[in-house]
């Protein structure tokens, strides 16, 4: 009987491709330490470069408003864990290390913000002189902000690429990294904004300027900024490079038309478009950013949604390949493997009929699962594999009698 045999993008292969021939699998993950390869050390000495730079602006910030900028620095920290922790939920397989994470958000924090800075003035110094300095002063943001921006942070995403090609192996894991690149240039970016807005404040406080940044910027502005505009750019460069099969040309088409798009929507953003239909009030103002940041936030949530679903799909097919014993992944539990709702529901209905151990358990069984199926995927069933396999068998062999204790104590209440 030949079975059918899945891809390194968990699509089924060709017909006529037997179950022996899988394509790749184990495919092994390469480090984001890779000193033999170019684009690690463009990389490392570009974040490296930014880092000297935000560091010696930060240091500025902290001679003439020292309470705004470590302030600063802690609430914007916060912000990031609350992203980050978002990305890592999404990302059920793991698919990344820690170094990954940092290294995205470095070099959209420092590297990109370093060359942007300049090259945003260089931009609105050519305008003000082909134009008009009152042009300038009205779309200079719109016309330099997006161009080099979004270059920029898109740039580190495909040197990330190129340093561990390995590492990307689904849609998923090419947007995660594109959304912690935007991240990291938002949350500078914010930084750097409130530490100004405290010097140039007009009353001797520097926790206002804190509180009003994290409002605007943060809370206001914070879902439709740099990191969705860099996850809709990362699409293009996830389709190109998972659909290898594809003709060249439309790989480029697509990968550009990504590009364009969060160009565009970036463009709206800090165009002066829709701003004489509001006042100045802070209601209207709220208004007018949703107005014009909500498009961005509806096309990152559906690529988000688009790769949640090949991720769930890739996950299907490494877990029925890898691990097709149903006392490690029984059925119920291989249907909810690329859900995250799904798998929170079932956690959260077990602690309500089971009771907090309960819980706790299933939530470690399910991240347990996940683990094996991403090690056997990554070096194959084996030793490596087997800390894993009797993790969930332990697991089990605990959760059952919870639920069997319980289930016959309500059966006898009931009688």
């Amino acid at each position: 009987m030949n079975m059918p045999v899945f891809d390194q993008g968990g699509q089924e292969a060709p017909s006529g491709q037997q179950v022996t021939e899988v394509a790749g699998w184990p495919v092994g993950t390469d480090s984001f330490f890779q000193p033999r390869r170019a684009a690690f050390w463009v990389l490392a000495a570009l974040i490296l470069n930014g880092l000297f730079y935000t560091g010696y602006m930060f240091w500025l910030g902290v001679r003439v408003v020292p309470v705004t900028a470590f302030l600063g620095l802690t609430v914007w920290g916060i912000y990031t864990m609350l992203f980050v922790q978002a990305f890592r939920t999404l990302d059920l397989l793991e698919q990344h290390p820690t170094e990954a994470y940092v290294l995205a958000f470095a070099w959209g924090g420092m590297g990109a913000v370093y060359f942007a800075a300049p090259a945003n003035v260089a931009i609105q110094s050519l305008c003000a002189k082909l134009v008009s300095p009152e042009f300038v002063a009205t779309w200079g943001a719109a016309v330099a902000g997006p161009v080099t921006e979004e270059f920029l942070k898109l740039a580190g995403v495909i040197l990330m690429v190129l340093v561990a090609r390995n590492q990307f192996q689904t849609y998923l894991s090419v947007l995660i990294v594109g959304a912690m690149v935007g991240l990291g240039f938002q949350v500078v970016e914010n930084l750097s904004y409130t530490v100004k807005s405290a010097v140039h404040f007009p009353l001797e406080n520097q926790v206002y300027p804190v509180l009003l940044n994290l409002f605007t910027r943060g809370l206001l502005a914070g879902l439709w900024s740099h990191a969705a505009y860099t996850t809709i750019a990362s699409f293009g460069i996830a389709w190109f490079l998972l659909q290898p099969r594809r003709p060249m040309a439309a790989r480029i088409a697509v990968a550009v038309l990504c590009f364009l798009l969060a160009w565009g929507m970036h463009f709206i953003w800090n165009s002066p478009l829709l701003e004489d239909l509001f006042d100045g009030g802070y209601a209207e103002m709220a208004v007018m950013l949703v107005i014009k940041g909500l498009p961005a936030v509806i096309v990152a949530a559906l690529f988000w949604h688009v790769a949640a679903r090949e991720n769930g799909t890739y996950l299907h097919a490494l877990a029925a390949w890898f691990v097709p014993e149903r006392d490690l992944i029984r059925d119920d539990e291989w249907v909810r493997l690329g859900a995250p709702m799904q798998r929170y529901k079932v956690r959260r209905e077990m602690g309500w009929t089971y009771g907090w151990r309960a819980r706790r358990l299933k939530t470690h069984l399910q991240r347990e699962q996940l683990r094996l199926i991403r090690k056997a995927a990554t070096y194959g069933r084996g030793p490596q594999t087997l800390k894993h396999e009797t993790a969930v068998r332990r697991l089990r062999a605990k959760l059952d009698p919870i639920i069997a204790a319980r289930t016959a104590a309500g059966t006898t209440a009931g009688t």
